[in-house]
């Protein structure tokens, strides 16, 4: 019988789990800064910064998902970083 082997995680969602334990001490640490210091201005900092990490590293990790998925089908044409407004018509092209 063979042995079984151990699936690896996959580097991404080991990241998607490090940023979200990073948001998720960060948001703990502000609460309790606000409670010792009695000064809301951590949120003003700690917060923000702590989501838009997490929400980039989301948004990163379900467009890749997304693009393997779109592979997997056969469906790679459908995947591209361009947006169609942003490609050039060849014939309204301005100087």
């Amino acid at each position: 019988m063979k042995g079984k082997r151990k699936k690896k995680i996959e580097t991404s969602k080991i990241l998607l789990i490090v940023s979200d334990a990073i948001t998720g001490i960060c948001t703990v640490a502000a609460i309790v800064a606000v409670f010792v210091i009695k000064d809301t201005t951590p949120l003003v900092y700690l917060i923000p910064a702590a989501y838009g990490l997490s929400a980039t590293s989301h948004g990163f990790y379900y467009w890749k998902a997304k693009a393997e998925n779109l592979q997997k089908f056969g469906r790679l044409d459908a995947v591209t970083m361009e947006d169609p407004q942003d490609v050039p018509d060849e014939n309204n092209f301005t100087v």
